[in-house]
């Protein structure tokens, strides 16, 4: 409200300004006329002290919310290394569902990052004649990271002995 009130008032001071101006324009020779309609006045602008104040608030929230955008950038590198691995157990999960040869450690990886996955893909796995071998999917540092729990190794590899048997007398395909 006080903002438009002191807007109403510098706008009728700029307009007997220049009503002030038209007057000794026309009392003018018509070259002083001609000189002053040249030189237009430059435009400025004047801010109430609430204006000021609401232009400081409105800085400082931004600068508020670029300081919080800092942290979410670590949250998005947290969902993108767990989108990652979701990819790589999807992956693994694929091939054990079509029947393949997939490394141990590979099994090893989904059985900890997913084990659900892990046990719908053996549910749902087929039995191949010539069953391929695949090639690992993981990353030098999902190897290392995926170790750390030793016991789940045996039960990862017994259920994959009992799927190879049936493809050991025939050569692989390549």
């Amino acid at each position: 409200m006080k903002l438009r009130a002191t807007r109403e008032m510098r706008r009728n001071e700029q307009l007997g300004k220049t009503m002030g101006r038209k007057s000794e324009a026309s009392s003018a020779p018509a070259k002083g006329g001609a000189q002053a309609l040249r030189q237009a006045p430059a435009d400025k602008l004047a801010l109430s002290r609430q204006a000021l104040d609401w232009l400081d608030r409105h800085n400082q929230e931004l600068m508020e919310r670029h300081s919080a955008q800092d942290g979410s950038d670590a949250e998005l590198k947290a969902m993108e290394k767990q989108l990652k691995a979701q990819e790589k157990c999807q992956k693994i999960a694929a091939r054990i569902m079509r029947g393949d040869r997939v490394p141990p450690e590979d099994l090893e990886y989904l059985m900890n990052n997913d084990p659900e996955g892990y046990k719908l893909a053996m549910a749902m796995r087929r039995i191949k004649r010539d069953p391929e071998d695949c090639e690992s999917v993981l990353d030098e540092e999902d190897r290392g990271g995926g170790t750390e729990e030793a016991e789940g190794s045996p039960e990862a590899a017994a259920p994959e002995a009992a799927g190879e048997s049936g493809g050991a007398d025939s050569p692989p395909s390549e």
